[in-house]
């Protein structure tokens, strides 16, 4: 049987229908390829990314330091004397109050030794004393002496004038008045050296008094001295506190000067931290500093600061506001920021990991549907925000998470 010969018209209309399924094939072949592009071409998930808009406000300038969380106050007991310890009556972590024995040392030795000091004191005290009494004896003799002395001058003067007298009227010779005036000249320089002796004696006296009375009074204090230490032997709590550590070797042998226990006021903490010393001269003591300990942010300020640089470090002490804040705990590692100086009407960002210093950016600005990386200018900063020098505008938002899985791209699209 023969084919029949198709007419134009079917000819025509098999075309079209051809053409018809080509376009329908090159139209889902378009469509999905748009739809595989949406889900190849690179995406930024707002939801998941950190983003925020940038501002205009105050920044507090500040630079980067580290520090470590301590008791505010914090004391430290040693031996007074080299003994041994007898018993311990407190153990590390236990709250002491003031008066409270921690430990009792052997005071044995030390009893003997206040004891010849005491005995050495009161020696000496006496001798003093009997020193004292000689001296006041001696200076009364001389006193008298001078004026028994004083007597016998004027006497004589009475008898060379009587002398004169007499031989004005004959009745006495020239030899005789001489010897008159000669004795009287004799005496009166035998007065004059007494005079100078007492006067000595006296002032010998009295300094070697006050020597004897210095070194009593150095005798006493040392005296004292062996007696608080000997008073000290009974360990106690010089106030209410948390006993951090304690020498617990009874029987063990401690030396003078020894540490035996470790107070320290859990109540109240302050920040000891270190800065490098090439930010000297940027600080002082009563500036302002924001402490990070994990989420918390504590203000405060500058106590103290080490005149000496160690190991490139400069050392400083951070008193708090908030000394006695709950999440504050001995040991604990702190961010420490140090304000150096205050801009007004400056455009900033908030800070976070992709800051490292003043410089050129490659941040990823926030426009529409889409992220466009832009180059910009970031200078100082605070703990909590950049200042943006150039290349963001208030208002405009910022991604400030972490976009290293984007960095060879310009734009992506906002999903």
């Amino acid at each position: 049987m023969m084919d029949r010969k198709l007419s134009d018209k079917d000819i025509r209309r098999k075309k079209i229908a051809r053409y018809v399924r080509i376009g329908a094939v090159v139209c889902a072949l378009v469509v999905i390829s748009i739809v595989i592009a949406n889900f190849v071409q690179p995406g930024l998930d707002l939801e998941s990314a950190d983003v925020a808009q940038a501002s205009k406000g105050t920044l507090e300038v500040s630079v980067g330091a580290t520090g470590t969380v301590t008791p505010f106050y914090e004391e430290s007991i040693t031996s007074p004397i080299s003994t041994k310890i007898l018993e311990v009556y407190k153990k590390s972590g236990e709250q002491v109050h003031k008066g409270d024995t921690i430990l009792r040392l052997d005071l044995s030795s030390a009893n003997i030794s206040l004891q010849e000091e005491t005995d050495a004191v009161e020696i000496q005290k006496y001798k003093l004393e009997q020193f004292r009494t000689q001296a006041v004896s001696e200076i009364s003799d001389l006193e008298k002496q001078v004026a028994i002395d004083g007597m016998r001058l004027k006497r004589m003067k009475v008898l060379m004038a009587n002398e004169h007298y007499l031989d004005s009227i004959g009745a006495s010779t020239e030899d005789m008045v001489r010897q008159r005036e000669l004795d009287y000249e004799v005496a009166e320089l035998q007065f004059e050296q007494l005079k100078l002796n007492y006067e000595n004696k006296k002032k010998i006296v009295e300094s070697t008094l006050k020597v004897n009375e210095l070194e009593f009074g150095i005798a006493e204090r040392k005296l004292s001295l062996k007696r608080k230490e000997f008073g000290d032997a009974r360990v106690l709590a010089p106030f209410d506190a948390t006993l951090s550590w304690v020498n617990e070797a009874v029987g063990s042998g401690v030396a003078q000067g020894e540490q035996l226990a470790v107070l320290s006021d859990l109540g109240r903490f302050k920040v000891k931290a270190e800065i490098s010393d090439s930010y000297a001269g940027q600080f002082n003591v009563g500036s302002r500093v924001e402490v990070k300990i994990g989420s918390v942010s504590l203000s405060g300020g500058i106590a103290n600061i080490v005149p000496s640089v160690s190991n490139g470090k400069i050392s400083f002490t951070v008193v708090l506001d908030d000394a006695s804040n709950k999440s504050l705990r001995p040991g604990l590692r702190a961010d420490v920021y140090v304000v150096t100086s205050i801009k007004e009407n400056v455009i900033m960002i908030p800070n976070r990991a992709y800051y490292s210093g003043p410089g050129e950016y490659q941040l990823w600005i926030v426009d529409g549907g889409q992220a466009e990386k832009r180059t910009v200018l970031l200078g100082e900063s605070s703990s909590l925000y950049v200042e943006v020098v150039d290349g963001i505008r208030p208002g405009e938002t910022v991604v400030i998470s972490n976009m290293n899985e984007f960095k060879t791209k310009d734009k992506l699209k906002i999903r």
